[in-house]
Order: structure tokens, then C-alpha cells, then sequence
């Protein structure tokens, strides 16, 4: 896999993802996978999983899923919806491209915890600055 489109590449050179314990761990054109494990750093003040931090984990998968093709994308929009809570364990990000044109491309995240349950789900559009990701 060339290095644009490397998992861990990518993830090196996201500092807030790496602060925060998020990791892209798979990449392909139009799609990536993105995972943390919930620690009590993450812990909202009722002890639910905090919905910065699963959007943000929602986010870095939107992020390498639109950049997989080594063009610049940059988020102009995004809305999460919120369906279960999430307490503990890892949890997962999927990114799928659903629509792209020229200069803009619309992306749906599901967040699914340890078994695999969907617990939110994400939208975000992108604007295709061209020129190199890398």
C-alpha cells in the first residue's frame, strides 16, 4: 500500500487523534476504519462514553476515508446522530463514500461498540481542495 494510504501513516499525522487514543487501522479508496478503546478519559459526568469523543473518533475515520485518495479534502459539514450509549470497551468508526462529484463528496459513519451494536451514525461532506494529502 503506498504511503498516502497507509493506516497508520495517516494516523501519525493526526496529533488530536493520537492524544486522544484514536487510530485508523484500515484505509482503501472511498473508505476507512477507525478505532479507540473507552477509557475513563473519556467518561462523560454520568459515565457514558462522552459524544465529543465518539464524534471525534466518527471524524478521523471521515477524515482518512476522504483523503484516501491522496487529494486534499476538507470537512465543510457535519451533523451525528446518537442512538445508544456507549460505556466502556473498543469502539469502531466505518466510513463509506455515498456520493462524489468534482469538488465535493458526502460520507456516512457508523459507530458500532464492542458487539458490534450501531450506536450513532454520521454524516459529513467534504470540499476536494485537489493537490496532494500528503
Amino acid at each position: 500500500m503506498d504511503e498516502s494510504n497507509d493506516a497508520s501513516w495517516f494516523t501519525s499525522r493526526d496529533l488530536f487523534a493520537v492524544h486522544i487514543g484514536c487510530s485508523v487501522t484500515r484505509m482503501e479508496e472511498g473508505y476507512a476504519e477507525a478505532e479507540m478503546e473507552i477509557g475513563q478519559q473519556h467518561k462523560n459526568g454520568v459515565g457514558l462514553a462522552h459524544g465529543g469523543a465518539i464524534y471525534s473518533l466518527a471524524d478521523l475515520a471521515f477524515a482518512a476515508a476522504s483523503n484516501s485518495r491522496r487529494e486534499t479534502a476538507v470537512a465543510i459539514n457535519a451533523t451525528i446522530s446518537y442512538m445508544r450509549p456507549i460505556t466502556s470497551g473498543r469502539v469502531r468508526a466505518e466510513a463509506r463514500e455515498s456520493a462524489s462529484n468534482r469538488k465535493l463528496a458526502t460520507y456516512v459513519v457508523t459507530i458500532y461498540d464492542e458487539q458490534e451494536t450501531p450506536c450513532a451514525v454520521f454524516q459529513g461532506t467534504v470540499f476536494k481542495k485537489g493537490g496532494n494529502a500528503s
